[in-house]
């Protein structure tokens, strides 16, 4: 819904956010209006890595709250389903990025790899992200983490929660 985004907005110049299910996005659309966020920019997008890009994708609504959807094999039953178009950060041409934040169910690394142009442009900023320890995703969580490693990130934990990372350039 933008909790990230609203809040971040009054410490970066610009706030990008991608939201692929359409109800959540217009859920963020409105709290950037009415927290009167002129510098947040909305995307209703699935963000992915370039072979999956510009197309069409089947996004698993698997959550009453707005917080469960993926376009990945989903892991719980799902609800419903939405067509969504699919774009890598890099088709955005960002510059000077100051932190990435992700928390798409999955498809992490994916998005990571479609913002590799931009992260490098950006001298490798922060990344926070969501992993999760449940078993239908321990190898996407491991292939993440090797990429992030060599990708020159060191990645933390961030406590008390367990599913929350945050990813630095390693000096």
């Amino acid at each position: 819904m933008g909790v990230y985004s609203i809040m971040l907005a009054d410490n970066f110049k610009e706030v990008h956010s991608f939201e692929a299910q359409r109800r959540t996005y217009n859920q963020l659309c409105g709290n950037i209006f009415l927290n009167e966020k002129n510098n947040v920019y909305a995307y209703n997008v699935a963000l992915t890595s370039p072979p999956k890009a510009n197309e069409l994708t089947t996004l698993s609504i698997v959550s009453e709250d707005g917080g469960g959807s993926t376009v990945c094999k989903p892991h719980a039953p799902v609800l419903a389903t939405e067509r969504v178009g699919t774009k890598t950060i890099d088709s955005y041409h960002l510059d000077n990025v100051g932190l990435i934040k992700l928390d798409i169910e999955g498809n992490e690394l994916n998005a990571l790899q479609g913002a590799k142009a931009t992260i490098e442009r950006s001298g490798h900023p922060p990344i926070i992200f969501e992993a999760n320890e449940d078993a239908w995703y321990a190898e996407q969580k491991k292939e993440l983490f090797n990429y992030l490693n060599s990708n020159n990130y060191n990645v933390i934990e961030i406590r008390p929660f367990k599913n929350m990372f945050a990813a630095f350039k390693r000096q």
